[in-house]
């Protein structure tokens, strides 16, 4: 496979609304080199990628990780997802495992709770911030000392770092597809004894 680091470098160029003409001075390389990098035309030697990184402030190790995750698209089957079920609810996993690695992680999930079941914490938050997609039934999310209700066809962002808890308060099955970000580090699946 070749390598495709072109894209990524004038990501990070962009990024910091910088001219290739810029950061070609800063480096000490041509503008055209320059071009023909990010157009993948050409690779950079170490000593260029080096020197780049170092204009851009991007550590070698940072940059590196991320290329990493960011190279591979990772198809789940639906008969392939892992699932998680304890007591009263059920998580499968929707994204492949490099998107839960990284600075820019973050786990997904297909969220089934049964009625009067809940999941979360009122003591303690987390790093992050939380998409939810209602798909079936309703809840009520306590974040803080606030309570939300939401139905199918809403959907709930929050920092993650509230203390917060889903709850399923209707008669019906809860469903939702459900976005964590940033990935390491959490116990979503909660206590297995559950």
């Amino acid at each position: 496979m070749k390598t495709k680091l072109g894209p990524l470098l004038r990501a990070i160029r962009n990024s910091r609304h910088l001219t290739i003409k810029e950061v070609a001075l800063k480096a000490g390389v041509s503008s055209s080199l320059l071009s023909q990098i990010e157009r993948n035309r050409i690779s950079p030697s170490l000593d260029t990628l080096l020197q780049l990184l170092e204009v851009y402030g991007v550590p070698p190790n940072k940059f590196f990780k991320d290329y990493e995750t960011m190279t591979r698209v990772e198809i789940v089957k639906k008969d392939q997802r892992k699932i998680y079920q304890r007591k009263g609810f059920k998580y499968e996993t929707l994204c492949g495992e490099s998107q839960s690695k990284g600075s820019h992680s973050f786990n997904a999930f297909f969220l089934e709770l049964e009625p009067g079941q809940k999941r979360g914490d009122t003591d303690d938050g987390h790093l992050g911030r939380e998409l939810g997609i209602v798909i079936s039934g309703s809840a009520q999310l306590i974040y803080g000392g606030e309570t939300y209700e939401v139905q199918a066809g809403d959907t709930l962002s929050f920092f993650s770092q509230i203390p917060h808890i889903i709850k399923n308060n209707g008669d019906d099955l809860f469903q939702a597809y459900w976005i964590v970000t940033p990935a390491d580090g959490e116990d979503y699946f909660g206590d297995k004894n559950a």
